[in-house]
């Protein structure tokens, strides 16, 4: 049989743990200064009818390319993007008597950057238009291209 003391116990143990722990690797990151007016390429990630949505309503976007600074991407592609509807005009029901087009317009209004924050943004607001035909309702596309700038300036772990 073997005797350990309690040192040597001690010391084997230390020595075990030493073996499986990994030595931390860290990424180096830069913090950048996403500066406002930078363009931002989005697409509309869902369809939007214009009867299935209301004022105030949140739509889905992708940011289409990936955004840079100084070669440092700070808004990958794929990212996600939210907008808002800010005015809708649902299609008649049959037999309406007002004849009025429906439409929907869309403005982006954040895209998340790479490290998790919301970047605000302005965007001349997409306006879909259905024919005026009293039953036909607007409806905004998967896929609609949307440009956006960023709205102030923002620093960015990348």
């Amino acid at each position: 049989m073997i005797k350990l003391t309690v040192s040597s116990l001690i010391a084997l143990v230390a020595m075990t743990l030493m073996s499986f722990t990994a030595t931390p690797q860290f990424e180096a990151v830069a913090l950048v200064t996403l500066r406002a007016g930078t363009a931002v390429s989005l697409t509309l990630n869902q369809e939007v009818n214009a009867n299935d949505f209301s004022v105030g309503n949140t739509v889905e976007f992708l940011v289409k390319t990936n955004v840079t600074v100084n070669g440092q991407v700070v808004i990958a592609a794929g990212s996600p993007a939210e907008g808002m509807i800010k005015d809708v005009v649902k299609s008649c029901e049959k037999g309406c008597k007002e004849k009025r087009c429906s439409k929907i317009i869309i403005s982006v209004e954040t895209a998340q950057s790479v490290d998790g924050q919301s970047v605000l943004l302005n965007s001349i607001p997409l306006t879909v238009q259905a024919d005026c035909c009293c039953n036909e309702a607007a409806v905004a596309k998967i896929g609609t291209s949307v440009s956006a700038k960023v709205r102030n300036d923002i620093n960015i772990n990348a």
